[in-house]
Protein backbone atom coordinates (compact mmCIF):
# COMPACT_ATOMS: atom_id res chain seq x y z
CA UNK A 1 0.00 0.00 0.00
CA UNK A 2 1.67 3.23 -1.48
CA UNK A 3 0.17 5.14 1.53
CA UNK A 4 1.68 3.00 3.89
CA UNK A 5 4.73 2.92 2.26
CA UNK A 6 6.06 6.38 3.02
CA UNK A 7 6.37 5.82 6.83
CA UNK A 8 8.08 2.25 6.24
CA UNK A 9 10.99 4.12 4.08
CA UNK A 10 10.95 7.51 6.16
CA UNK A 11 10.58 6.15 9.68
CA UNK A 12 13.39 3.04 9.63
CA UNK A 13 14.91 2.36 12.80
CA UNK A 14 18.81 1.53 13.50
CA UNK A 15 20.64 -0.35 16.68
CA UNK A 16 23.69 2.66 16.55
CA UNK A 17 22.15 4.38 20.21
CA UNK A 18 23.41 8.18 21.52
CA UNK A 19 22.13 8.91 25.30
CA UNK A 20 20.52 12.60 25.39
CA UNK A 21 19.79 14.69 27.86
CA UNK A 22 15.87 15.93 27.94
CA UNK A 23 15.01 19.96 28.05
CA UNK A 24 14.53 19.35 31.80
CA UNK A 25 17.70 17.80 32.61
CA UNK A 26 17.04 14.36 33.17
CA UNK A 27 19.09 11.64 30.39
CA UNK A 28 16.72 9.86 28.54
CA UNK A 29 16.81 6.71 26.62
CA UNK A 30 19.38 6.71 23.96
CA UNK A 31 17.99 7.40 20.84
CA UNK A 32 19.07 5.42 17.59
CA UNK A 33 21.76 6.62 14.93
CA UNK A 34 18.87 6.28 11.95
CA UNK A 35 17.05 9.14 13.88
CA UNK A 36 19.69 10.98 14.76
CA UNK A 37 20.46 10.99 11.21
CA UNK A 38 17.38 11.77 10.37
CA UNK A 39 16.81 14.67 12.34
CA UNK A 40 18.91 16.52 9.94
CA UNK A 41 16.89 16.24 7.54
CA UNK A 42 13.50 16.72 9.28
CA UNK A 43 14.90 19.22 12.08
CA UNK A 44 12.49 17.73 14.63
CA UNK A 45 13.71 20.30 17.02
CA UNK A 46 13.17 23.45 15.71
CA UNK A 47 10.13 22.14 14.67
CA UNK A 48 8.41 21.18 17.72
CA UNK A 49 9.65 24.85 18.84
CA UNK A 50 7.68 26.35 16.25
CA UNK A 51 4.56 24.43 17.17
CA UNK A 52 4.99 25.86 20.51
CA UNK A 53 5.89 22.73 22.65
CA UNK A 54 5.70 23.36 26.27
CA UNK A 55 6.18 21.35 29.88
CA UNK A 56 2.89 20.10 30.85
CA UNK A 57 1.45 20.40 27.01
CA UNK A 58 -1.20 17.32 25.93
CA UNK A 59 0.14 16.28 22.63
CA UNK A 60 -1.26 14.21 19.71
CA UNK A 61 1.55 12.23 17.55
CA UNK A 62 -1.84 11.79 14.83
CA UNK A 63 -0.65 8.43 12.27
CA UNK A 64 2.49 8.82 14.20
CA UNK A 65 4.34 5.83 12.84
CA UNK A 66 6.97 4.42 15.06
CA UNK A 67 6.79 7.32 17.28
CA UNK A 68 9.91 9.33 16.14
CA UNK A 69 8.39 12.59 16.98
CA UNK A 70 6.59 11.21 20.08
CA UNK A 71 9.86 10.07 21.80
CA UNK A 72 10.94 13.57 21.49
CA UNK A 73 7.80 15.37 22.49
CA UNK A 74 7.77 13.33 25.75
CA UNK A 75 10.77 14.86 26.61
CA UNK A 76 9.93 18.45 25.82
CA UNK A 77 6.39 17.63 27.79
CA UNK A 78 7.79 16.15 31.25
CA UNK A 79 6.25 14.57 33.63
CA UNK A 80 3.15 16.99 33.86
CA UNK A 81 2.72 16.53 29.96
CA UNK A 82 0.90 13.66 27.79
CA UNK A 83 1.85 12.25 25.11
CA UNK A 84 -0.35 10.10 22.91
CA UNK A 85 0.98 8.37 19.70
CA UNK A 86 -1.81 6.76 17.71
CA UNK A 87 -1.35 4.88 14.42
CA UNK A 88 -3.82 2.20 12.73
CA UNK A 89 -3.35 -1.24 12.12
CA UNK A 90 -2.94 -0.53 8.41
CA UNK A 91 0.24 1.43 9.57
CA UNK A 92 0.96 -0.95 12.40
CA UNK A 93 0.97 -3.94 9.90
CA UNK A 94 4.79 -2.12 8.53
CA UNK A 95 6.10 -0.10 11.29
CA UNK A 96 5.26 -2.19 14.20
CA UNK A 97 8.51 -3.97 14.79
CA UNK A 98 9.88 -0.04 14.39
CA UNK A 99 7.20 0.70 17.29
CA UNK A 100 8.14 -2.17 19.09
CA UNK A 101 12.10 -1.53 19.44
CA UNK A 102 11.47 2.11 20.17
CA UNK A 103 9.39 1.01 22.88
CA UNK A 104 11.91 -1.83 24.27
CA UNK A 105 14.64 0.41 24.61
CA UNK A 106 12.42 2.95 26.80
CA UNK A 107 11.87 5.96 23.86
CA UNK A 108 7.93 5.90 24.76
CA UNK A 109 8.45 5.92 27.91
CA UNK A 110 5.54 7.75 29.19
CA UNK A 111 3.68 7.60 26.04
CA UNK A 112 0.21 6.34 25.49
CA UNK A 113 0.09 4.29 22.63
CA UNK A 114 -3.40 3.99 20.84
CA UNK A 115 -4.28 1.97 17.76
CA UNK A 116 -7.54 3.30 16.24
CA UNK A 117 -9.93 3.53 13.05
CA UNK A 118 -10.75 6.26 11.33
CA UNK A 119 -14.57 5.44 12.16
CA UNK A 120 -14.14 5.65 15.86
CA UNK A 121 -10.97 7.03 16.31
CA UNK A 122 -10.87 7.27 20.40
CA UNK A 123 -9.47 10.75 20.69
CA UNK A 124 -11.75 12.25 23.42
CA UNK A 125 -13.29 15.71 23.61
CA UNK A 126 -11.28 18.85 24.34
CA UNK A 127 -8.31 16.87 25.35
CA UNK A 128 -5.04 18.11 23.46
CA UNK A 129 -2.89 21.12 23.56
CA UNK A 130 -1.51 20.41 20.10
CA UNK A 131 -1.90 17.59 17.69
CA UNK A 132 0.82 16.76 14.98
CA UNK A 133 0.38 14.92 11.27
CA UNK A 134 3.53 14.80 9.67
CA UNK A 135 3.12 13.61 5.86
CA UNK A 136 0.12 11.83 6.33
CA UNK A 137 -2.49 14.47 5.36
CA UNK A 138 -2.21 13.81 1.90
CA UNK A 139 -3.15 10.03 2.67
CA UNK A 140 -6.49 11.60 3.87
CA UNK A 141 -7.71 11.93 0.14
CA UNK A 142 -7.34 8.49 -1.50
CA UNK A 143 -8.59 4.67 -0.76
CA UNK A 144 -6.40 1.95 -1.48
CA UNK A 145 -6.67 -1.87 -0.74
CA UNK A 146 -6.61 -1.96 3.06
CA UNK A 147 -5.95 1.87 3.28
CA UNK A 148 -9.17 4.47 4.26
CA UNK A 149 -8.76 7.24 5.88
CA UNK A 150 -11.43 9.84 4.43
CA UNK A 151 -10.68 13.69 5.72
CA UNK A 152 -14.21 14.03 5.92
CA UNK A 153 -14.77 11.65 8.61
CA UNK A 154 -11.28 12.06 10.70
CA UNK A 155 -11.30 15.72 10.88
CA UNK A 156 -14.38 16.47 12.78
CA UNK A 157 -13.07 13.59 15.64
CA UNK A 158 -9.67 15.86 15.31
CA UNK A 159 -10.97 18.90 15.82
CA UNK A 160 -13.42 17.70 18.72
CA UNK A 161 -10.62 16.30 20.26
CA UNK A 162 -8.36 19.41 20.41
CA UNK A 163 -8.79 22.17 23.59
CA UNK A 164 -10.48 25.72 23.12
CA UNK A 165 -7.24 27.52 21.27
CA UNK A 166 -5.51 23.87 20.47
CA UNK A 167 -3.12 24.31 17.88
CA UNK A 168 -2.81 21.72 14.64
CA UNK A 169 1.01 21.15 12.93
CA UNK A 170 0.73 19.72 9.40
CA UNK A 171 4.19 18.95 7.86
CA UNK A 172 3.53 17.25 4.22
CA UNK A 173 5.24 16.83 1.04
CA UNK A 174 4.27 19.98 -1.58
CA UNK A 175 2.80 19.96 -4.61
CA UNK A 176 2.93 22.26 -7.83
CA UNK A 177 0.42 25.23 -7.55
CA UNK A 178 -2.52 24.29 -8.93
CA UNK A 179 -2.14 20.18 -8.03
CA UNK A 180 -4.57 19.99 -5.52
CA UNK A 181 -5.08 16.55 -4.77
CA UNK A 182 -4.24 15.16 -8.33
CA UNK A 183 -0.97 13.59 -7.43
CA UNK A 184 -1.73 12.25 -3.76
CA UNK A 185 -1.35 8.94 -4.87
CA UNK A 186 1.15 9.28 -8.29
CA UNK A 187 3.62 11.61 -6.27
CA UNK A 188 2.48 11.37 -2.61
CA UNK A 189 2.73 15.21 -2.51
CA UNK A 190 -0.41 17.74 -2.00
CA UNK A 191 -0.93 21.61 -3.12
CA UNK A 192 0.22 23.37 0.35
CA UNK A 193 -2.51 26.08 -1.02
CA UNK A 194 -5.43 23.25 -1.34
CA UNK A 195 -4.06 22.33 2.36
CA UNK A 196 -4.90 25.86 4.06
CA UNK A 197 -8.03 26.45 2.72
CA UNK A 198 -9.67 22.63 3.05
CA UNK A 199 -8.24 22.59 6.95
CA UNK A 200 -9.67 26.30 7.40
CA UNK A 201 -12.83 25.25 6.04
CA UNK A 202 -13.25 22.27 8.65
CA UNK A 203 -13.40 25.15 11.57
CA UNK A 204 -9.49 26.00 12.19
CA UNK A 205 -7.15 29.08 11.78
CA UNK A 206 -4.30 29.56 9.94
CA UNK A 207 -2.02 30.67 12.27
CA UNK A 208 1.85 30.57 10.87
CA UNK A 209 4.19 28.52 8.23
CA UNK A 210 7.38 27.80 8.28
CA UNK A 211 10.63 27.69 5.54
CA UNK A 212 12.51 24.98 8.01
CA UNK A 213 11.51 22.37 5.25
CA UNK A 214 11.49 23.82 2.28
CA UNK A 215 13.83 23.03 -1.06
CA UNK A 216 13.67 25.40 -3.95
CA UNK A 217 15.80 22.65 -6.03
CA UNK A 218 12.53 20.33 -5.71
CA UNK A 219 10.61 20.93 -8.96
CA UNK A 220 7.27 18.90 -7.14
CA UNK A 221 7.47 16.96 -10.29
CA UNK A 222 8.60 13.66 -9.20
CA UNK A 223 7.76 10.71 -6.86
CA UNK A 224 8.76 11.38 -3.00
CA UNK A 225 10.15 8.04 -3.39
CA UNK A 226 12.67 8.83 -6.14
CA UNK A 227 16.32 8.80 -4.80
CA UNK A 228 17.31 12.18 -6.52
CA UNK A 229 14.67 13.76 -4.03
CA UNK A 230 14.10 10.96 -1.06
CA UNK A 231 14.32 12.83 1.92
CA UNK A 232 15.16 15.85 0.67
CA UNK A 233 11.45 17.29 -0.55
CA UNK A 234 10.31 20.68 -0.41
CA UNK A 235 8.09 20.60 2.59
CA UNK A 236 5.25 23.04 4.06
CA UNK A 237 5.14 23.27 7.64
CA UNK A 238 1.55 24.65 8.74
CA UNK A 239 0.64 25.74 12.16
CA UNK A 240 -3.36 26.16 12.47
CA UNK A 241 -5.89 26.70 15.85
CA UNK A 242 -9.02 25.39 16.56
CA UNK A 243 -11.79 27.93 16.27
Amino acid sequence: MKAVTILLISLTIGFGVNSHVSAYGKTKPARTEADLKRDTSSKPHEILAFAGVKSGDTVLDLLGGDGYYSELIASKVGKKGQVVLHTNQAYLSFVGKNLELRTERGGLAGVTQLVSEVDELKLGEAKYDLAILVLGYHDFFFTENTWRFPSDIAFPQLQKSLKPGGKLLIIDHSAKQGAGISVVKSLHRIEPAFVKKDIESRGFKFVKESKLLANASDDQSISVFDPSIRRKTDRFVFLFEKQ
